[in-house]
């Protein structure tokens, strides 16, 4: 499993540019769906303030990947908000994730157990097994997924960008390759990007044994 853990916002992008994707999305969804999960009072039902993260999350990256116009694409196969780029055969999907998002030190799961429309994607040997996804110009298998994970803790947000390659029951546990975006403070509304240096941040490997 390879780990990349970039310090910087230019590091963080360099990662990103071959997946036609800018840290902006994600930086502004990060913010608007914390913002909206604070809305609600104790009346509210408890599920309400992680729903509407997650909801506000999508709708945000939604957004922002539209605005970037590098060709990525919704459906929603069986009522799962997923996103495409065909010309890459690359997938993006939005989840919550568990205490070990973000983070190096442990492997994280998807905090919830997944439907079958979610789980289906990710088949027992560790393959991608996306549907194909009809475009305007036809079919597209796609070969590569990556799910975001989020999870908020100690006034933090820790959020990853990582490729699943296997699944325990419902939840998605293992992984071939995870991006660590630096933690989103939540008083200062962004990410913690180290300004000022062009560190790459670190980037390992995990071999199993």
């Amino acid at each position: 499993m390879a780990i990349h853990t970039p310090k910087t916002r230019e590091a963080l992008a360099r990662l990103l540019a071959p997946m036609r994707l800018e840290c902006t999305v994600f930086e502004r969804a990060v913010a608007v769906a914390a913002a909206e999960s604070r809305t609600f009072g104790p009346a509210a039902p408890k599920s309400a303030p992680e729903f509407t993260r997650w909801a506000r999350t999508i709708e945000t990256v939604h957004e922002g990947l539209m605005l970037l116009q590098q060709g990525w694409q919704r459906f929603d196969p069986e009522n799962l908000p997923y996103f495409l780029q065909p010309e890459l055969n690359l997938g993006l999907i939005v989840s919550s994730g568990n205490a070990f998002t973000g983070v190096t030190y442990g492997s994280p799961t998807t905090k919830n157990p997944k439907g079958s429309a979610f789980a289906r994607r990710i088949d027992e040997n560790g393959a991608v097994a996306m549907f194909g996804q009809p475009t305007g110009e036809g079919e597209v298998n796609v070969d590569d997924v990556r799910i975001l994970l989020y999870d908020e803790r100690d006034g933090l947000v820790h959020l990853e960008l990582s490729r699943p390659v296997g699944r325990l029951g419902s939840f998605v546990s293992s992984w071939s390759e995870r991006i660590i975006f630096p933690a989103f403070d939540l008083t200062l509304g962004s990410f913690t990007f180290e300004e000022g240096t062009d560190d790459e941040g670190f980037s390992f490997k995990i071999a199993r044994r």
